[in-house]
């Protein structure tokens, strides 16, 4: 069976070193490795904060409870099950709201007219590895004095061109970006997540709540946490992958392309659309089977599946 995806994993000879050393330090949970990853990512990203946790899931948990809301969150329609589990894990109330057609990420003109004076935070999602319009969201939340928090579990590596000219990397957008890192990632810590954001102090709080809400020093306990630490032998495989990000992403653009040339005259089959300023991270190649197509989605599955080919 040829699977949909693969692990990213560097060379094991590469990362061995590093988890010898790890084993030997003593210190196999969020220690120097940790901190190391933290640091590039912070510095490839242009954002001040990175915050390794256990999962993308457990991020935007954490994020949505360290901001304290009460209220409505207006997330979209289509989306995976995280993006409400953490609303509602928090005691909000999840506010869906439409999407764009093309792209299926969420429609800043949707998000506009379901604002509220209960809305407590507006949370697009990076849809298969292409951003939300960020640009739009952050008008949108500058008007209603809003948080965004966005769950681009799927977006580490995508690209987003402002109104500036200039391209920058999801990660730097909004109150904190949460991604995840599990195996079906461009960049994967075989299980992990991250969060990246502005702000010092809310950075540190959620460093905190990732050990059980601890203070720094370990001896009380100030916030609400969970456990959420990473091993550092995770955070190893996660730097080394991360470093060849830019690498990873092109190779997934370059075979979503040759899937589109090779499927271009099928009737009845669209592809995702990536605005023109925005570079997906290439995390999925998807199809849509509409009217005029020779089979349908489930006879297209069962054709692919009977062949080896791996589908969803």
């Amino acid at each position: 069976m040829i699977p949909i995806v693969q692990p990213t994993l560097h060379d094991f000879e590469a990362v061995i070193a590093e988890f010898r050393q790890a084993w030997e330090s003593g210190q196999i949970t969020t220690g120097v490795f940790t901190r190391r990853f933290e640091a590039a990512v912070a510095e490839k990203l242009q954002v001040p904060h990175a915050v390794m946790v256990q999962s993308c899931t457990a991020g935007m948990m954490l994020v949505l409870r360290a901001l304290e809301l009460k209220g409505e969150v207006i997330l979209p329609a289509f989306t995976w099950t995280s993006t409400a589990h953490a609303v509602v894990w928090n005691g909000l109330t999840p506010v869906f709201a439409d999407i764009t057609p093309g792209s299926y990420t969420l429609d800043p003109q949707a998000v506009a007219q379901a604002v509220s004076t209960r809305t407590a935070a507006i949370m697009p999602v990076n849809v298969f590895g292409c951003p939300p319009d960020y640009e739009a969201f952050a008008q949108i939340a500058q008007d209603n004095r809003l948080p965004l928090v966005y769950d681009s579990a799927q977006g580490l590596g995508s690209r987003f061109k402002g109104k500036d000219g200039a391209w920058h990397y999801s990660g730097r957008f909004g109150a904190a970006e949460v991604f995840s890192m599990s195996p079906t990632k461009v960049v994967s810590a075989m299980e992990g997540g991250l969060i990246t954001l502005h702000d010092a102090e809310l950075a540190g709080k959620l460093r905190q709540m990732r050990d059980y809400g601890k203070t720094p020093d370990g001896e009380d306990i100030a916030w609400l946490g969970l456990s959420a630490r990473i091993p550092e032998i995770n955070a190893i495989v996660a730097r080394y992958n991360f470093l060849q990000m830019d690498n990873l992403t092109a190779r997934r653009r370059h075979l979503m392309a040759a899937y589109r040339e090779s499927l271009g005259s099928l009737s009845g089959v669209r592809y995702q659309e990536t605005p023109s300023n925005c570079e997906s991270s290439g995390n999925y190649f998807t199809l849509f089977i509409g009217a005029g197509a020779r089979a349908s989605r489930d006879e297209a599955y069962e054709y692919l599946k009977k062949r080896g080919i791996q589908a969803k």
